[in-house]
């Protein structure tokens, strides 16, 4: 572990060999393989509230309601939209990125081979969000799961009847 984490740590995350942390003071300290350049914090940042990984690239939320990616860009997964504006969640996948706007609305940009950045259309009301390898989840505020992208491997067949959901995570291909 890093000595530059202090014990004041707001928030973690783990890329597919990185890990993330944010220190209180909006400081961001992240480790593992730096092959494509996801370790290399770019300079200045001191207000970052969360950070996501991917396999290839890093982002940050800063308390602007901003969002930040480096690394790798061979699928444009650090090309964050010039408007994303009002972020207050990320999430980062195998190629794409994931950003969930305060009023709700997802926010996708990176690899599209599988549908994974076609945000379904109308869809509205998003609490929490979640990136996997290749597909992508919303979490509603009525407490259903919508999820979109690759689908070989059953990963956007939500159960029916599925409710009340509180959280959600995505994983490789589920």
């Amino acid at each position: 572990v890093p000595p530059e984490l202090t014990n004041l740590v707001t928030s973690i995350a783990a890329g597919y060999d990185t890990s993330l942390a944010v220190n209180s003071d909006g400081t961001l300290v992240v480790w593992g393989d730096n092959t494509f350049g996801q370790t290399n914090v770019p300079p200045g940042i001191s207000n970052a509230v969360a950070a996501a990984g991917s396999d290839r690239s890093s982002a940050a939320l800063r308390s602007d309601r901003t969002v930040l990616v480096w690394g790798s860009n061979q699928f444009r997964q650090t090309n964050a939209p010039p408007d994303l504006t009002n972020a207050v969640a990320l999430s980062s996948g195998g190629g794409h990125n994931l950003a969930l706007r305060e009023d709700g609305n997802v926010v996708a940009w990176g690899f599209n081979g599988l549908g994974q950045t076609n945000v379904p259309p109308g869809l509205s009301n998003v609490v929490a969000i979640a990136a996997g390898e290749l597909h992508s989840l919303a979490l509603k505020n009525d407490g259903t799961v919508v999820a979109w992208g690759y689908n070989d491997d059953g990963a956007t067949n939500v159960p029916p009847g599925l409710t009340n959901v509180v959280a959600i995570a995505a994983g490789y291909h589920n």
